[in-house]
């Protein structure tokens, strides 16, 4: 375009935020995705239940599942999905068609088109049962609410929203909150901060979809990135063996988030996948070597033993055979999990591994050695 300068090859990383129609940086060298942070007044957020197998589904149906809570014409609005927050149960995001297409312009002319944007009550960290996470800044407030949505009030305002909800429990950041609002108030939140400003790595909803999904540049090589997604899906179903469920679902949940992020950017056409393993290994090229891998992968991660028999430590993938490093709480129990790989029509041996320091457990560390079946 003339009279505009040239482009850098490189988009502007870092944290953002929207303020009066402008664009203005928070932190330049925040090492999450590139991030635009726009005001929660403008996109409604809320949790839905969509009872719907795929992502498909609950994309098809998610403007009709929030008629009745957005009182506008469906037509005239922009609906996101974010994260699951409890089986079938996600956090989205509603916003008007005009007010996308305004940010949408300001990204393009700051540079910043791959930028997700993140409305900035969801940058608050997810309270307690019962209770709000509270971020007073002078005459505004951010809220962040047990169910994982937020939204933005005038501090002064605050106290009527509170009394509405039933008075939770307040867990504040920021300035003090109103007196009226003091019997509430708990303790202090902790946040994941960075530069002063609260930040969410992996944000629980990006309103870039549909119409408005990035065009990331840059991406990594397609089959790469299928088989890096692949590596995670099945590290994020394989750590769910561990003793610690509710520690390791959670960090199941992040990778998966991760893997999904990953696979859409290079495969948007697996949206409506919800197995990233199976979805991954369908689009992955039958050359190169990264079929069989992420084919590897999956017959392994359905066969191993149920929950609280196997923690996964780490894998190691070679052409034609994947070295697993686990821990398991007995000899007998690693001999359960080899018998399970080759029953289902794969190869496996399993012997006990050194102590590793790094990996302390106390039962058993072992390496399971996998080849498909047949193989030597």
């Amino acid at each position: 375009m003339l009279g505009r300068p040239a482009r850098s090859n490189l988009p502007s990383r870092g944290l953002w935020r929207i303020v009066d129609d402008r664009i203005i940086a928070v932190d330049r060298s925040y090492a999450g995705p590139t991030t635009v942070l726009v005001p929660s007044e403008d996109v409604l957020t809320l949790t839905v239940d969509l009872p719907f197998p795929t992502r498909a589904a609950r994309l098809a149906n998610l403007a009709y599942a929030l008629e009745d809570a957005v009182g506008e014409p469906l037509a005239t609005l922009h609906f996101a999905l974010g994260m699951e927050v409890a089986p079938r149960r996600h956090i989205a995001g509603v916003v008007r068609h005009t007010r996308m297409a305004s940010w949408i312009a300001l990204l393009d002319e700051a540079e910043l088109e791959p930028a997700i944007l993140l409305p900035d009550a969801l940058t608050l960290p997810m309270p307690s049962p019962g209770a709000w996470v509270v971020k007073a800044d002078g005459d505004r407030a951010l809220v962040r609410t047990d169910n994982g949505a937020g939204f933005a009030a005038p501090t002064a305002m605050l106290d009527t929203a509170w009394a509405a909800a039933g008075k939770p429990r307040l867990q504040t950041v920021g300035d003090p909150l109103p007196e009226a609002l003091a019997d509430g108030v708990e303790h202090e939140a902790a946040l994941f901060s960075l530069g002063g400003d609260t930040v969410a790595v992996l944000p629980p909803l990006d309103l870039r979809q549909g119409a408005y999904a990035a065009i990331r540049a840059g991406a990594p090589d397609a089959a790469k990135t299928i088989a890096l997604v692949a590596g995670i899906g099945v590290v994020a179903h394989l750590v769910l063996l561990g003793v610690d469920t509710l520690l390791l679902h959670n960090m199941a949940e992040k990778k998966e988030a991760e893997a999904r992020a990953l696979l859409q950017s290079v495969a948007p056409q697996i949206a409506a996948e919800d197995d990233l393993i199976a979805a991954a290994a369908r689009i992955a090229p039958s050359t190169g070597g990264v079929k069989p891998f992420t084919r590897l992968l999956a017959q392994t991660s359905g066969a191993m033993p149920g929950a609280g028999a196997v923690a996964f430590n780490t894998a190691t993938y070679t052409p034609g055979s994947l070295a697993l490093a686990v821990a398991v709480s007995d000899a007998a129990t690693l001999d359960r999990a080899v018998s399970a790989l080759n029953a289902s029509g794969l190869t496996a041996t399993g012997a006990p591994a050194a102590v590793d320091a790094a990996q302390a457990t106390n039962g058993l560390n072992a390496t399971i050695q996998i080849t498909p079946g047949g193989a030597g």
